[in-house]
């Protein structure tokens, strides 16, 4: 359908349009997972719409670079991505040093935060990742408040940033909140692996029982949810913790 509607575009040389389908067609093979494919097409709408005249500052040029930033993510070019990380850094940063209320400004920046802190957790950077994190996290407590899902999902990176660089009373302090906090949304995919999460962290503060409580929890989370991988996460937390107090 969608090369039927490109076709009548190109047929009618009506550039927006065909600019629009190309967007349309690079989301579609983005969420589909098809890496080489949305990277060609964004980098052909971010052509056509610098051709036209949009700046590179514009803040559609931005969103589709946080995308193409995150694709060279994925695909392993991990030297591109984080120039496209800090491109759009620099370029949202000003647009707030102008308008610091501008909540399309805000998401965008908390979408790019969260992503580079993301692909640097990955690479095991954990430090420059707590920092990215901490600052998405604040950026989401602006857009989105207290009580939301992505709040719940950052405080969770937060704990995980934590836990790895073997600041377990901090991580505890995230884990807990963001458990406490994801009573709220009872069918978030991720919940049952907060609780695992906090339970691991508390077995290494000596915690059995508490730590078992939550890993229990976890596990009942991910039936109900159907999350086979958090599933699995939680029988390894129970294991571990039987074989230390055995």
């Amino acid at each position: 359908m969608l090369h039927i509607a490109l076709r009548q575009a190109q047929t009618l040389q009506h550039y927006d349009g065909i600019t629009y389908v190309y967007d349309v067609m690079a989301n579609l093979a983005y969420d589909l997972n098809d890496f080489k494919k949305a990277e060609k097409l964004f980098i052909s709408v971010l052509k056509r719409l610098i051709a036209k005249g949009i700046p590179e500052d514009d803040l559609a040029v931005i969103h589709i670079s946080i995308k193409i930033a995150d694709i060279y993510d994925k695909i392993g070019n991990v030297e591109k991505a984080e120039n496209g990380y800090k491109f759009c850094l620099e370029n949202l940063q000003n647009h707030l040093a102008k308008d610091s209320e501008n909540q399309d400004v805000l998401q965008l920046l908390g979408l790019n935060l969260e992503k580079y802190a993301s692909m640097l957790f990955s690479r095991a950077q954990y430090t420059d990742a707590l920092k990215y994190f901490i600052q998405a996290y604040d950026v989401s407590i602006k857009v989105n408040g207290e009580d939301s899902e992505q709040t719940v999902v950052l405080l969770n990176d937060l704990g995980s940033a934590n836990y790895m660089l073997q600041k377990y009373d901090k991580a505890i302090e995230y884990l807990t909140k963001a458990a406490e906090l994801g009573k709220k949304f009872p069918d978030m995919i991720d919940l049952g692996f907060i609780h695992v999460n906090l339970g691991n962290t508390l077995i290494e503060k000596g915690l059995y029982e508490e730590a078992k409580n939550n890993c229990s929890e976890g596990e009942r989370l991910a039936k109900d949810g159907n999350n086979e991988e958090s599933m699995i996460e939680a029988k390894k937390c129970l294991e571990k913790i039987k074989s230390l107090i055995s």
